[in-house]
């Protein structure tokens, strides 16, 4: 489970930012190729299928290489994306692994389409097919003028309207029965000579490997214009061949144009000579350009391509620079406002008590599993045994919102780890034992919790339950900073809300957690307490002591819509206090 939380949280983001950004990485490549190609139109055609193979090739190069850094570079982590970039980016964040999956679905849908083509190649080559002789040995023949070395089994059959090579390790020319009694000897032998030339440059195996990019960037149209581009400049590339072979472009095209009236046949993942623009190849074979040398212009300009792509996908975000705000004319700062999302909040400077922000800040709303930190003080107060080992029950187990857990019912672990699991990772089930095994049980927790939340001052809050299940465990902004640092002053705590991700033993075995709170441990937040929660009554809530300007500050927000909206509003918050004087 451990690993596929890592996967989860750390490369599905890693994957999703790696293939947005191929988006306009495409678009350039695409924007290359093109200016490439257009240059090169009066060249032979190795050199565009050339252009048309580093381009494609290119394409999945780029994102590659953004996966090979890691999974943290930016933008890929959200704490970083909020402080750095737009709303627009940072709701992307929010909805990454839903756009992850919808790739992971096409990708599956376009593996399986290669997959059936390969199984309709593999029975069509499979077949009871007949030999030919006679045709045999000219294949030979035509195929040591070519410059292959060994046989090139040809065998005939009955459905088919096109010679197809298939295979490229061991390949196999399929000529349909129909050409062999119907076709001029002189014209087959052209075709023939086509497909050897695919045989020559292993054009099967090519043909291949670009169906495989096409699966895994199927969502670009500039990867299927390059690979349609590709294909069709392979098939004169293979003409090119033939019909030096032969001696007789004329031949060729004679025969191409008499393959032409027959029924098309499409085939994606066989090599055909039935490909490309037969018109284009046709009108080339018959009038012959005399082709100059590309190289000069195509490998200087390739390379200061293939280099700047390589510099922009490599390149990391640089931060917008925010407008400065005015400075108020009184020598103590006065609170700012900020168009957050959350319908309350609250910044209070730590030491001095001052509040730097605030919104409906006293309105009374429930708070989700901020209550953790209410148990985790109760419990803690107890002076418990952290080793002994509690049982999670099946009294445990959420009857009110049916929330998941990655802890099942039996499974022993220590209070410490009990202790972290509700903290760190917001387990409910983990909440719920540790005020079951609380000294004189659950009523005798009740108890002590009424008696903290009086010992606190907090004359607006009413826990009525451990976990924050309920809606009925409610408070206001400014006493959750009250409740925060009552709960700073626990270092288990603070230590705990403070650590990214921990190994935590259950049943014996050490499984990884990371932290709800995803700015924790992230580039530029020094957070030393954290805790989040949500509910559909409570929203997206969180309350933090962070440093930050240079102050210590607590951070409280209630009810925000979704966890890009919390992340949002911490980083606008990050911002104002890093702008406003000391």
């Amino acid at each position: 489970m451990s690993g596929i939380e890592a996967l989860l949280q750390d490369w599905v983001p890693a994957l999703g930012w790696a293939l947005l950004n191929f988006i306009w990485q495409g678009l350039l490549v695409g924007a290359v190729a093109a200016l490439l190609l257009f240059l090169l139109r009066a060249y032979g055609p190795r050199s565009r299928y050339a252009v048309c193979g580093a381009a494609l090739l290119l394409c999945l190069l780029l994102p590659a290489l953004q996966l090979s850094g890691g999974p943290e570079p930016m933008p890929q982590s959200a704490p970083d994306v909020a402080m750095l970039a737009p709303d627009w980016l940072i709701t992307l964040q929010s909805v990454m692994p839903e756009l992850v999956l919808a790739w992971c679905l096409g990708v599956a849908l376009m593996a399986l389409r290669m997959g059936l083509g390969l199984a309709w190649v593999a029975r069509l080559r499979a077949g009871p097919h007949a030999q030919h002789p006679q045709w045999q040995a000219r294949t030979d023949a035509l195929a040591r003028r070519i410059g292959l070395h060994g046989c090139v089994p040809l065998q005939v059959v009955e459905r088919l309207s096109s010679p197809l090579t298939v295979g490229w390790w061991r390949p196999v020319i399929l000529v349909p029965a129909a050409l062999i009694s119907g076709m001029p000897a002189p014209l087959l032998e052209a075709l023939l000579a086509h497909e050897l030339a695919h045989v020559r440059r292993l054009d099967y195996l090519i043909n291949l490997l670009q169906s495989g990019i096409e699966a895994l960037l199927f969502f670009h149209p500039v990867v299927w214009w390059l690979s349609s581009r590709m294909r069709r400049e392979r098939e004169q590339v293979a003409d090119e061949l033939a019909a030096q072979a032969l001696g007789e472009p004329r031949r060729l095209a004679l025969a191409l144009h008499e393959l032409s009236l027959m029924n098309p046949n499409p085939q994606t993942l066989a090599q055909s000579a039935r490909g490309g623009d037969l018109l284009q190849r046709i009108q080339t074979l018959l009038a012959p350009r005399r082709h100059s040398s590309a190289w000069k212009l195509f490998l200087p300009a390739l390379a200061l391509t293939m280099g700047s792509l390589l510099v922009q996908a490599n390149a990391k975000p640089v931060a917008p620079q925010a407008a400065e705000p005015t400075r108020p004319a009184a020598s103590a700062p006065a609170p700012f406002t900020l168009p957050v999302n959350a319908r309350h909040a609250l910044v209070l400077e730590e030491g001095t008590g001052q509040v730097l922000m605030h919104k409906d800040a006293d309105a009374v709303v429930p708070i989700a599993s901020l209550t953790k930190l209410m148990t985790a003080m109760v419990v803690l107060d107890a002076k418990l045994d952290p080793a002994e080992k509690i049982r999670i029950d099946r009294d445990d187990v959420d009857t009110l919102k049916h929330s998941p857990s990655r802890v099942p019912v039996g499974a022993r672990m220590p209070r410490l780890a009990a202790l972290k699991l509700a903290l760190m990772s917001s387990d409910n089930r983990a909440a719920a034992a540790l005020a079951r095994t609380y000294p004189g049980g659950l009523e005798a927790f009740e108890l002590a919790v009424q008696a903290k939340i009086r010992t606190l001052g907090l004359t607006h809050t009413a826990i009525a339950e451990p976990t924050g299940l309920s809606p009925k465990n409610t408070s206001t902004a400014t006493e959750v900073a009250k409740l925060a640092a009552a709960a700073s002053r626990y270092p288990e705590i603070g230590q705990i809300t403070s650590d990214r991700r921990a190994l935590i033993p259950i049943n014996g075995r050490s499984v990884e957690y990371r932290n709800t709170n995803r700015l924790v441990g992230s580039k530029g937040w020094d957070i030393r307490l954290s805790k989040t929660g949500y509910t559909d009554e409570a929203g997206r809530c969180l309350t933090m002591r962070m440093m930050s300007g240079g102050k210590n500050v607590t951070v409280v927000l209630l009810d925000a819509d979704g966890s890009a909206d919390r992340l949002r509003d911490a980083a606008k918050i990050r911002r104002s206090l890093e702008k406003r004087p000391a």
